[in-house]
């Protein structure tokens, strides 16, 4: 399998690239972010998830391994293949899914080609059932986050209930040790 890919933009379509890379072009299939920002000739490196089937042999590319452990969990939920998770990471940042999922906001998807709503609800579900501990996908990679997060589990307070009040807290800002005093008010009125 191939994991990783770094090379130059050789050529560009409307929703994929070539990638060569030691005189091999790969055709990638980046997210919108990622394609908007290349040009023919770049450097470019990606994340990389492979998607084999009887018919079809597809690189899909990431610029991090957070957007690449979020697409791998939403393509192996039933009914939602490669092209659809390659559509929800190119119109939302991670934050926001995420933010979507811990609040189980279905409305949220409307607007992504081939989700209906019944397909988002199972994202959501599932989603939430496979995210457990908050550093599953590696959204902890800050040291502030961190030590948030550890912070308010040595309070007590569960995954689930850290995950609720993460965004919220990140959106005010501050010092870590305020970070810290909101998230506990915060938590404290539920």
């Amino acid at each position: 399998m191939i994991g990783y890919l770094r090379g130059e933009v050789f050529e560009i379509f409307d929703t994929s690239i070539i990638l060569l890379v030691n005189n091999v072009g790969y055709k990638v299939f980046p997210t919108l972010q990622s394609f908007e920002k290349i040009q023919k000739g770049d450097q470019a490196s990606f994340y990389i998830t492979s998607i084999i089937k009887e018919d079809e042999f597809s690189l899909y590319g990431f610029e991090s391994m957070e957007e690449k452990n979020l697409f791998d969990l939403i393509i192996n939920i039933s009914g939602i293949g490669p092209r659809t998770a390659n559509a929800i990471l190119s119109r939302f940042k991670i934050d926001d899914i995420m933010n979507a999922v811990i609040n189980s906001d279905d409305a949220f998807f409307t607007g992504v080609p081939r989700l209906g709503k019944k397909n988002a609800q199972k994202l959501i579900i599932e989603l939430k059932g496979k995210i457990g501990s908050l550093s599953s996908l590696s959204f902890a990679q800050n040291n502030e986050r961190q030590e948030l997060i550890m912070a308010l589990k040595g309070f007590g307070y569960q995954d689930s209930e850290i995950q609720g009040v993460i965004m919220t807290v990140e959106k005010n800002g501050g010092t870590l040790e305020q970070r810290i005093a909101f998230a506990l008010k915060h938590l404290g009125r539920k």
